[in-house]
């Protein structure tokens, strides 16, 4: 069995053109030196149609994003996100055609379903990418298989899909895109879903969606990062646009080796600067950040601690945003009593066409957020 070296980076999107980022030498020779190399395509590109309005952002990223990407070296992209059917089939085909073969995660139901499997040096490596149940495009319901999809991460068939994958393949990772975005730690639910991943047969979990870093651990020998936050995120029309989410600039990517039937890995910490660079971040700042968020994992009263106060905080209101009033800006208490009033009433819902409710409570991470913060 021969060595094989991946690289494993966040999220990326551009909306502004690729033109004016650059990747250091430094970054770009790492990424270069690795035999698969892996990034999350957050946001797909734009068709040449109109769609109906919502209220919620379309977001695209810029014509030029797959050959700059490739251009760095990144030959794998998921495309299981919640943002992958944002412009519709036509978005997502345009997309799935500029990525080519390199692309997986997302298409038919059992395109959806499927592990991509890359033979390296006699090394059969599979990668499976999974996402959870996304405003539109994510195969939640267990008896509608139509249409174009991501997979869902919490269907059961999931479980038995990793048991008879690693039947064929020689290592396994998964990619889930899952959790809650803006906060350093991960859900007990995420906890103990990516756990589970190990639990039936994996042998890594690189996890994004948070859009900053979170903790990772070792979980029976295997590595299991619950964030790996933004490689580059940029969804606004220019390059000078300041996100004020904490450690949104920051990002982690993993650097893995297999050789003689084992793997290792080092986490490689990256930074975004100003939307038009990437380097990689040697800075004392982030390697102490690193140690806080993984002591977290390891201490479980320490854990507890600060997600009590993670949930107080949203409890609270000011970030409640964040889980609620970004799918419905009435709220889930007012949306809760409009929408019975008016079954009720056997009146047609207003104010509720996107559905924004709905995939609220099918959100299996935010709900489980709102009763605790409820609690």
């Amino acid at each position: 069995m021969g060595n094989v070296k991946l690289f494993f980076a966040g999220d990326f999107c551009s909306k502004p053109s690729t033109s004016r980022i650059t990747v250091s030498d430094e970054l770009k020779g790492l990424i270069q030196s690795c035999d698969l190399k892996v990034v999350n395509f957050e946001v797909p590109l734009k068709p040449g149609m109109k769609l109906p309005l919502q209220r919620r952002e379309r977001f695209f990223q810029n014509d030029d994003t797959p050959d700059f990407l490739r251009g760095l070296g990144f030959n794998l992209f998921s495309q299981a996100n919640n943002h992958a059917f944002d412009w519709g089939e036509e978005g997502f085909k345009k997309t799935k055609a500029a990525l080519g073969n390199a692309a997986f995660g997302a298409g038919t139901y059992e395109e959806a379903y499927q592990v991509k499997v890359v033979e390296v040096q006699g090394v059969k490596i599979g990668f499976y990418a999974l996402s959870f149940a996304a405003y539109k495009g994510v195969f939640d319901d267990a008896m509608n298989h139509e249409g174009l999809g991501c997979a869902y991460i919490n269907d059961l068939r999931v479980n038995h899909d990793i048991i008879e994958a690693k039947k064929h393949v020689d290592f396994l990772f998964i990619l889930p895109h899952d959790g809650i975005e803006y906060i350093d730690v991960p859900m007990p639910e995420t906890i103990a879903r990516y756990r589970d991943f190990i639990d039936y047969g994996a042998d890594g979990v690189i996890g994004t969606h948070p859009h900053c870093p979170q903790g990772w651990e070792e979980y029976k020998g295997k590595p299991v990062f619950y964030s790996l936050g933004n490689f580059l995120f940029n969804s606004k029309e220019t390059y000078d646009f300041k996100a004020t989410k904490p450690h949104w600039y920051d990002g982690l990517c993993v650097l893995m080796s297999i050789s003689d039937g084992k793997i290792s890995w080092e986490v490689v910490n990256t930074k975004n600067i100003d939307n038009v660079g990437v380097v990689i971040d040697h800075g004392g700042e982030r390697t102490a950040h690193n140690e806080k968020i993984c002591r977290y994992l390891e201490d479980p009263e320490e854990y507890n601690r600060y997600f009590k106060m993670v949930c107080e905080k949203i409890g609270l209101g000011k970030e409640m945003k964040v889980i609620d009033n970004s799918f419905h800006t009435k709220g889930l208490a007012k949306s809760i009593m409009i929408i019975l009033k008016q079954r009720m009433q056997k009146k047609q819902i207003k104010g509720n066409e996107d559905n924004e409710l709905m995939y609220l409570l099918k959100n299996d991470q935010r709900k489980n957020l709102i009763i605790r913060s409820i609690k």
